[in-house]
Parts: C-alpha cells; sequence; structure tokens
C-alpha cells in the first residue's frame, strides 16, 4: 500500500463581469493539474460574500467591474478572508502606472495583463502563465503561516545598541515590497537626507512606473544610479532595469549585468555585500517583505561588517520569507514593523547629519 498522499488542488476563485472572458479563464484552469476553480463572481460585492464558504487558496481578479470594482473588492477581502490575489485586467499595461500600484497599495499580490489585441480573451499562451502565477502564489500562504517564526522575538528587537552613524541606507525589497515601500517613504521626514539605495524584485517593464509611482509619495528623489555615480543627500537610487547594481571602495555606483544562471537580478545579497565591504559601520541595511532568500546572506556580511541590520517583522510582512531568512543567519539587530522602521531611521538623521556633511557626500 502505497503511502503517497495526492496534493489538494489549488482552490481559485474567479471574479470576473464578463461571462465570456471567465468561461474562458475557467476552462483554461479547470483544464490545468493541480488546479481548480472552485467559484466564479461577476462583481466584487458577489466574490466577498462567497469567500466564507468558498475558502479559496489564490484569488483572481478583474479590475473594472459594475458594483463593486476589483479594487474596492480588494481593500475590502484582505480584511476578511487574507489570502494571496493576482488582478487579471486589461486595465494593467505597463503604462497603466497607477492602475497597478493601486491594486499594488491595496492588497494585491501580483498583476498580470491581459492582451489588448484580443479584447483580453486570454488564449493558450496566456492561460499557462496565469497558472504558473497561481501556483506561485499559492506558495504565499505556506511561507506567511507556516515559515521561519522568531523563537523568541524580545532578543531580536536590537538590544545590541550598535551605535552606528549611517553614510548610506541599502533596502532590499521582493513580493509585496511595493506596499511595503510605500509606507516606509510615506513615515520618512519630509527632510530625510541620508541617501538610501533600493533593490526591489519586480517583473520587466514596471521599474520606471514604478519609480514615477514612489516619487509622488516622497521629498527624496527618486532615480536609477549610474556608472560611477555617487550617492547623494537627499536621494532614493534603484539598479537599471536587468542590472545589478553596487558600491565600490571608491563609493561610487557599480552596474553589472547577470551571469548565466543567476537567479535574482538585481540581486539584493550583491548590492549588501558590496556595501559592507565599502562602508563597513557605517551603513544600515533593511530587509523588507519577499519569497526566498535573497539578501540574508548580504544583511549578515553588513551585520559582521559593524553596520545595523533590520528585518521587517512578520505582521506586517505580505510575505515573510525574506526577512526569516535574515533572523535566521543571525545578521539582524531589529525586527520591526515597516512604520517602525520609518521611525527608527528618522531617529538616525540627526546623528548622520552631526557627523558628515550630507548636503555633498563624497565617496567613502
Amino acid at each position: 500500500m502505497s503511502n503517497h498522499i495526492e496534493a489538494s488542488p489549488i482552490r481559485v476563485l474567479l471574479v470576473e463581469d464578463s461571462l465570456l472572458q471567465l468561461h474562458v479563464i475557467k476552462t483554461i484552469l479547470d483544464s490545468e493539474p493541480g488546479i481548480h476553480v472552485v467559484g466564479t463572481a461577476v462583481n466584487g460585492a458577489e466574490a466577498l460574500k462567497l469567500l466564507p464558504d468558498l475558502h479559496p487558496d489564490v484569488i483572481c481578479t478583474d479590475y473594472h467591474m459594475p458594483v463593486m470594482d476589483g479594487l474596492e473588492f480588494i481593500e475590502h477581502a484582505v480584511k476578511i478572508y487574507p489570502c494571496p490575489i493576482l488582478v487579471l485586467s486589461i486595465s494593467v499595461q505597463a503604462n497603466q502606472t497607477e492602475n497597478i500600484f493601486k491594486m499594488l497599495s491595496a492588497g494585491a499580490i501580483d498583476i498580470m495583463p491581459k492582451p489588448k489585441a484580443t479584447g483580453g480573451l486570454i488564449g493558450k499562451e496566456e492561460g499557462a502563465r496565469l497558472a504558473e502565477k497561481i501556483r506561485i502564489l499559492n506558495g504565499v500562504k505556506f511561507i506567511k503561516k507556516n515559515g521561519i517564526r522568531l523563537p523568541n522575538p524580545k532578543p531580536l528587537q536590537c538590544e545590541l545598541s550598535r551605535l552606528v552613524i549611517p553614510r548610506i541606507i541599502v533596502i532590499g525589497a521582493s513580493t509585496g515590497g511595493p506596499q511595503a515601500l510605500e509606507a516606509l517613504f510615506l513615515n520618512l521626514n519630509a527632510d530625510f537626507s541620508i541617501p538610501i539605495i533600493c533593490v526591489q524584485h519586480i517583473s520587466n517593464g514596471f521599474l520606471v512606473r514604478m519609480l514615477d509611482w514612489l516619487q509622488s509619495m516622497t521629498n527624496l528623489k527618486v532615480e536609477i544610479a549610474q556608472e560611477k555615480g555617487v550617492p547623494m543627500a537627499g536621494h532614493l537610487y534603484f539598479p537599471p532595469e536587468g542590472k545589478h547594481l553596487e558600491i565600490g571602495v571608491d563609493g561610487g555606483f557599480r552596474i553589472s549585468s547577470p551571469s548565466p544562471g543567476e537567479i535574482y537580478c538585481p540581486s539584493i545579497d550583491k548590492l549588501f555585500a558590496s556595501v559592507a565591504e565599502s562602508c563597513p559601520s557605517s551603513s544600515v541595511g533593511v530587509i523588507l517583505s519577499g519569497m526566498g532568500r535573497d539578501g540574508a546572506i548580504g544583511l549578515k556580511k553588513i551585520f559582521d561588517s559593524g553596520g545595523d541590520t533590520i528585518a521587517q517583522d512578520e505582521t506586517s510582512s505580505i510575505i515573510f520569507g525574506m526577512p526569516a531568512a535574515a533572523i535566521e543567519l543571525g545578521g539582524v539587530c531589529h525586527v520591526m514593523s515597516v512604520v517602525q522602521i520609518a521611525g527608527y531611521l528618522n531617529g538616525l538623521q540627526p546623528y548622520s547629519q552631526a557627523k558628515y556633511n550630507t548636503n555633498s557626500l563624497q565617496p567613502y
């Protein structure tokens, strides 16, 4: 007798006002191994009523719908039945920045645009992509519920007191990162001046639009780092799309292309490790929400070099994978909510300004 237990299919709730598209999407997903559409709704209000009985693993919703649109639906759904939500809509094309980041801010985990050429009807290729996204999102709930938990939170609330006077702050984020970055930058002081370098894992084509969105919520000047440029006060830098970003020993930016087989590009670990080498004991590393382990090793290197290190806590993380991996390695001084992280960084600024001329940072 076999002891093999077959995994339960992924339970999907579809929310779509077009009956034709609803039928097509349901047919495609039901033909995929390990995926089962347990319910459908033609608007957000109808979907909310179904949630308590259906218990979906993943929700796939359109944006524009009558009665209750996708945005309002997500805002309610994450409160009454939190689970991974994918937006599948013709209104989240790469150039529709405002729509995309409204949905992410509301609580969606991922976005997939419907093809405009077919009026939104997805075909075999899009169906395969949709199924793969659903399989990935299904893993989110296991990371969220069963991921590494803090064995004893109190000792991790930074009783280390490193007294780091930072010349630079580096931040790494992945899935759930846009929401965390939004909360972080909205809560930074208006005159915040310590330079920040950030790596956010995001789909190709969305970087520039994400930066436009972030610029709307911070006084920092948001820009893409340039080769040999120097981090300046009051600036927030991101790597160019599809490139790694590091800090050289002279304090200038170093841009490089990924090697064959690399999983993450841009790599949080590469950025963090370079900062540990270029400015030991004068940097702060922050790891935010995300799947996987990118950034954990790099944060440990900042920690070992005498820098200050922070991990977003489980409660405020959409996905606790990356912060948990960093904590597990023993490279974290503080574990905080994303709003607390902003408050902590605000508290570092006066010391940094007293030590350094933050109006014109020179190479390290």
